[in-house]
């Protein structure tokens, strides 16, 4: 199971059963999203059969085994089906947060190779051309296995002629600054991509591909390089014009969207388009499984548990603000739901960064401002608020581009860092949440998760 690992210093103060109860809660929601889990429920092998969700391979029929991929979650994924196949595997290759690992290494026969997280580089370029090498060197009789996370957008990248892998950083850098909702980030990276949007699925045909995904959008629906896209050039050029960043993002991408538009260079591939190709994608994990874990073990541990939604969005502040609502209903009239309650919410909150300088992402930015909406007592329901302790937490073990996973927050957050000389309102102003979180000793550290379902928000209510 996934360990807290700085677990003593989260409990040791505010309410220490609350704290404890909320990561028991979190724990067992990643362990239940974890790939040793889910792996395992949607690949098995019985001596020549190869079941892969609901398609039944014959491995007597099948001449060589690929494995390529990446994320987050990809090289996990990758272990679990090198215990599955062993020596089947020929050869594969998928691609991990950097930071994760300061070192290539090897998963049997499969490469993982450390490459660049949030932003593309130089690695991410490399073993996305080598993804690609592999993809063209699989035959009519090979069957190819995809493991693709969360993260895989950025460890894996191909860029499309004319592009570079600067090009692709930047880009990525600027929609991410920009607070845009990941569908629309996509729409932008498929199309500046040789891989992305189903093209790596293109590549790898006439060969079986078989995609195992572990889903981080709120749609719920399977995506990556060897999936089908519904999204074009024109439709990438719309998010840069609504947003404001055609004059911002290098000009060589606006000139690639543009021609691509223009029917200058080739559309990715729908769903129709693949559906000629021996391909399919299978679900390991989604946004609400993390979510339902915690409800459940919530429920064993004695507290009424309540989804209140897996497909939250919206700037990091204002969704802070709306669920300590709730949970102040909740600690005064009991409702939706009677203390002691825990409310759980999954989905991707964003951060529009603006002018600020700080460090940190958006689960430590719900977590500090959903702090600072409990030390407000300038309300009716000012003296219920100590009852109320809040956990945001990314599943992937890493929030933004720090190595903090999130934050475990109550009514005494806040005091706590203006006793530390930190004042907790302008650290929120200037998206400086790391470090006010860090002083408190209320960020939370896990380390590498192995897989990426969204984030996961749990407030329990005494």
């Amino acid at each position: 199971m996934t360990t807290v690992r700085n677990r003593d210093t989260l409990t040791d103060h505010g309410n220490r059963q609350a704290r404890e109860a909320l990561l028991d809660a979190a724990a067992a929601a990643l362990d239940a999203v974890h790939p040793r889990r889910t792996v395992p429920a949607a690949v098995e092998r019985d001596d020549a059969r190869l079941r892969v969700g609901d398609r039944t391979y014959d491995l007597n029929a099948v001449e060589d085994v690929y494995v390529i991929g990446g994320g987050k979650g990809s090289a996990a994924v990758a272990a679990e089906l090198d215990t599955l196949l062993g020596d089947r595997i020929d050869d594969g290759v998928v691609a991990e947060k950097a930071t994760w690992s300061d070192r290539s290494r090897s998963t049997g026969a499969v490469a993982v190779v450390a490459a660049g997280h949030p932003l593309p580089d130089k690695t991410s370029n490399a073993v996305g051309r080598r993804a690609l090498t592999l993809a063209d060197a699989a035959g009519p009789n090979d069957l190819v296995l995809a493991p693709i996370t969360g993260g895989a957008s950025a460890t894996l990248v191909a860029p499309a002629d004319g592009l570079s892998s600067a090009d692709l950083a930047e880009t990525t850098d600027t929609l991410l600054s920009a607070g845009l909702r990941i569908e629309e980030i996509n729409a932008v990276r498929k199309h500046c991509s040789a891989s992305k949007g189903g093209r790596l699925a293109e590549r790898i045909a006439p060969a079986a591909t078989a995609t195992l995904v572990v889903v981080d959008e709120v749609a719920g629906e399977p995506w990556g390089p060897t999936v089908g896209d519904r999204t074009t050039y024109a439709d990438a050029l719309d998010v840069l014009t609504r947003h404001g960043l055609i004059d911002v993002v290098p000009p060589t991408v606006v000139d690639h969207l543009r021609r691509g538009r223009d029917g200058g260079e080739p559309e990715t591939p729908t769903p129709a388009d693949l559906a000629t190709t021996d391909t399919h994608a299978v679900v390991l994990a989604g946004p609400a499984d993390a979510p339902e874990a915690a409800r459940d073990h919530a429920a064993e541990s004695g507290y009424t548990p309540l989804i209140l939604s897996t497909t939250v969005e919206g700037e990091s502040g204002a969704v802070a603000t709306c669920l300590t609502a709730v949970a102040d209903e909740v600690a005064t009239h009991g409702r939706p739901a009677t203390p002691p309650c825990m409310l759980i919410s999954g989905g991707e909150t964003t951060v529009t960064v603006g002018d600020g300088d700080g460090d940190g992402g958006p689960n430590q930015e719900f977590a500090l401002a959903a702090a600072v909406e409990l030390a407000d007592t300038d309300n009716d329901h000012g003296a219920d608020r100590p009852a109320i302790t809040t956990l945001a937490l990314g599943t992937d073990g890493t929030d933004g581009p720090t190595d903090v996973a999130g934050g475990l927050v109550d009514a005494t957050t806040v005091t706590r860092l203006s006793e530390a000389g930190f004042d907790a309102r302008d650290h929120l102003h200037r998206h400086d949440t790391t470090p006010a979180l860090r002083t408190v000793d209320d960020a939370v550290l896990t380390g590498p998760t192995g897989t990426n379902v969204m984030d996961l928000r749990l407030t329990l209510v005494a």
